[in-house]
């Protein structure tokens, strides 16, 4: 089964920080630069564990938000 964010997205917020998700793959990366945390998508259900989560480092966060056409500017 395949998980889209797009159906999903106004629902789902990081549950550490209540910041929105973006889909990488096969997981959703927080877009808060102060968590960057990437939760595992396991089998089309997103698993919003914080303790299950990946914590990115600057450049990993930074590139998948450039991927994704993000900007990473703090304002």
């Amino acid at each position: 089964m395949v998980f889209s964010l797009n159906a999903h997205q106004s629902m789902l917020r990081c549950p550490r920080c209540r910041s929105t998700l973006v889909q990488d793959g096969d997981s959703l990366v927080c877009t808060n630069p102060d968590v960057r945390l990437r939760y595992p998508v396991l089998e089309g259900i997103p698993r919003l564990i914080v303790d299950e989560a990946t914590e990115l480092t600057s450049e990993e966060w930074n590139a998948v938000m450039a991927k994704l056409g993000m900007s990473t500017n703090r304002s």
